[in-house]
């Protein structure tokens, strides 16, 4: 090969080389990534009270739920059934979701809505002093309705509600391990 690097053949059955400053300006991509510090999220350092909680306030069958008792579990959490097993307690006081009319067009029909989710909750160690003071997150996502699609805004309001409980449980997350530190 004569230090030449083959990459692929044109149509022609010529032959394109790597140019240097491609393979240059890729190792600085990946120094300058390194060097930020830059890295693929693992799981949550959580407080080590939370090693078997108890999540009461919400079902299980409802999207911030499943989302959150994913990202617990992926932390390492043991969510138990009863509080009596609990190291903590994780208490769902509110959780509210819904959608209110942005603007209206000048046929005064509805042009724009917006979807919002607030959450609050409470942490506290279940026998113990250990608690987090309560919090309250707000959510909120907008978007442009068209009333010859209906089934499609049907569809795109499921997929953005589907991404705020993603969201919400990530920014649970994110708070639950900054206490943690």
């Amino acid at each position: 090969m004569s230090g030449k690097w083959l990459v692929a053949s044109g149509k022609d059955g010529g032959r394109l080389r790597r140019r240097p400053v491609l393979v240059v300006l890729v190792w600085m991509l990946v120094l300058f990534l390194a060097s930020c510090g830059f890295q693929l999220r693992g799981p949550a350092e959580l407080p080590p009270e939370m090693a078997r909680t108890y999540l009461t306030g919400v079902g299980g069958n409802q999207g911030f739920a499943r989302e959150l008792t994913g990202l617990l579990r992926a932390s390492g959490v043991t969510l138990v059934d009863s509080r009596e097993a609990a190291s903590a307690e994780f208490r769902v006081r509110r959780l509210l979701t819904d959608r209110r009319v942005l603007s209206v067009g000048g046929d005064a029909r509805v042009s724009e809505y917006e979807l919002y989710m607030v959450l609050e909750y409470e942490l506290r160690g279940v026998g113990s002093s250990w608690s987090m003071e309560p919090v309250t997150l707000n959510i909120t996502r907008d978007y442009v309705h068209d009333p010859l699609l209906v089934l499609s805004q049907g569809e795109q309001e499921r997929t953005l509600r589907e991404a705020m409980n993603r969201d919400l449980a990530q920014l649970v997350m994110f708070r639950l391990q900054a206490a943690g530190r």
